[in-house]
């Protein structure tokens, strides 16, 4: 598994219950709340199947561009 950075936050789909169109509307719920927020995918090793999350976490107010 992938290392999360610190002050991240993920949401994982375990249960492979969420879909693309369901991680999307979570995305902009979590955007709409204010967080800096992405979709990521991770292989663990020795598995075969892709697993989806998404992390979302704070910026400081220097870091946004």
């Amino acid at each position: 598994m992938g290392n999360v950075k610190p002050g991240r936050k993920r949401i994982k789909n375990l249960l492979f219950k969420l879909n693309d169109e369901d991680r999307n509307n979570l995305v902009c719920l979590i955007a709409k709340a204010g967080y800096a927020v992405r979709i990521g995918k991770e292989r663990p090793e020795g598995k075969g199947q892709t697993r989806y999350y998404v992390e979302f976490w704070e910026e400081a107010d220097d870091d946004v561009t």
